[in-house]
C-alpha cells in the first residue's frame, strides 16, 4: 500500500512539476511577442537640399579679419504657439555655429557674448512642419508599423548680418527638410545608421558652413 501510494504521489508530483515548467516557458515567450509588436524602428534623414562645402574651410586673401558676435534666436515651429520654443534646441544650434564659424577662420574672433564686435550674426531658426499626426503615420500606427510612416519637418536658418553701426549688410536663408521614418523592420537598421542627434548636428553644421561659404563671396565679410 504505501508503495502505491508513493508511486501515486511522485506521478502527482511530476505532473504538478510539467505544468510549472510550462507556465514557466510562457511567459518569456509572451513578454518576447509582446516585446516585439510594441518595438518598432525609427530613422532619420535628410532631402540633401543642404550639401556640405566643396572646400572647407574656404579660400580667402583678406588681409585683416574682423570678430564677429553670434546670437540665435530659436522660433519654434511656424504657425505654433511661442511654448513650442526650445532653449535646448536654441543651445545646440549655436554650439554648431560658434564651431562653423571658428573652423572657416574667417574671423579674429568669435563671441556669444554682448561684447562689441565688428560685424553680428543673428540667426533665426524656425521650424516647418505638420502639427498633427501624416495620414502614413496613421496608417503605420494602424499596421503596428508593419507598413511604413513618415513625419517630415523643414528646418529654417535664417542668418542676418550686420556690421559694428547694426547696419544690416545681407540676409541668406537655407533649408533643409529631414523625415522622420518609422517601421518594425527598421528596428534591425538602427544599429548600423547615425541616430537622430548625430544627424540634427550635422544638419545645422551644414547649415552654417554654406551660409558663411555664401555670405563670404558675396563680400559680407
Amino acid at each position: 500500500m504505501s508503495i502505491l501510494v508513493n508511486k501515486n504521489t511522485r506521478v502527482v508530483v511530476q505532473g504538478i512539476t510539467r505544468k510549472a515548467v510550462q507556465n514557466d516557458m510562457r511567459l518569456p515567450i509572451l513578454a518576447l511577442v509582446l516585446l516585439l509588436v510594441s518595438s518598432t524602428g525609427c530613422v532619420m534623414v535628410r532631402d540633401g537640399n543642404v550639401k556640405p562645402p566643396v572646400q572647407w574651410p574656404p579660400h580667402s586673401n583678406q588681409q585683416v579679419k574682423k570678430s564677429i558676435a553670434l546670437h540665435v534666436i530659436e522660433a519654434g515651429r511656424q504657425g505654433a504657439s511661442s511654448q513650442g520654443s526650445s532653449p535646448d534646441a536654441a543651445e545646440d544650434f549655436l554650439s554648431q555655429a560658434v564651431k562653423a564659424y571658428t573652423e572657416s577662420g574667417l574671423f579674429s574672433l568669435v563671441v556669444t557674448t554682448g561684447q562689441p564686435t565688428d560685424l553680428e550674426a543673428e540667426i533665426t531658426v524656425l521650424g516647418k512642419g505638420s502639427d498633427g499626426l501624416s495620414w502614413s503615420g496613421a496608417i503605420s500606427a494602424l499596421t503596428l508599423t508593419m507598413i511604413p510612416g513618415v513625419v517630415s519637418q523643414d528646418v529654417i536658418a535664417n542668418t542676418t548680418y550686420r556690421d559694428r553701426q547694426q547696419k544690416v549688410i545681407g540676409i541668406i536663408e537655407k533649408n533643409e527638410r529631414l523625415g522622420f521614418w518609422i517601421q518594425f523592420f527598421l528596428l534591425f537598421a538602427m544599429p548600423f545608421v547615425d541616430g537622430p542627434n548625430t544627424i540634427m548636428n550635422e544638419t545645422q553644421y551644414d547649415m552654417h558652413r554654406v551660409t558663411i561659404e555664401e555670405a563670404h563671396s558675396k563680400g559680407f565679410f
